[in-house]
């Protein structure tokens, strides 16, 4: 896709990290959260601390990958984008409008830009 040019990558990158790092804050506000608290079930904040951790680690590798205009940030960045425009869907069906609009619509925007970072295979001829 010609529509951005070059800089498709730098915005897939930029949204991606972005991304990670909101899920970074999310994962260091659990943990503070937990340490500062009575928790139920520690095990399952636990296990939802250390996911966030690897998908935002994740998804900050992807984002260097764009920079460096490689194949494999493709896959978790739609994929994670699919999954949050399933959670925005969620969102909006609980009556949460406005976070699900916000959610879905940055996805959105993070999923076309992921797709439209597809490197040039030019041949030599």
């Amino acid at each position: 896709m010609k529509l951005f040019g070059s800089k498709v990558y730098l915005i897939a990158a930029t949204l991606v990290r972005l991304e990670a790092l909101f899920l970074a804050g999310l994962a260091s506000y659990l943990a503070i959260r937990t340490a500062t608290s009575k928790v139920e079930e520690l095990d399952a904040i636990l296990a939802e601390i250390i996911f966030l951790s690897f998908a935002s680690a994740g998804l900050f590798f992807a984002g260097k990958g764009f920079i460096a205009k490689r194949n494999f940030a493709r896959a978790p960045t739609v994929l994670a984008n699919l999954i949050a425009l399933g959670v925005a869907y969620y969102m909006i069906d609980g009556e949460r409008d406005l976070l699900g609009i916000g959610l879905g619509s940055f996805a959105l925007v993070t999923l076309l830009a992921a797709l439209a970072a597809i490197p040039h295979q030019g041949t030599t001829s």
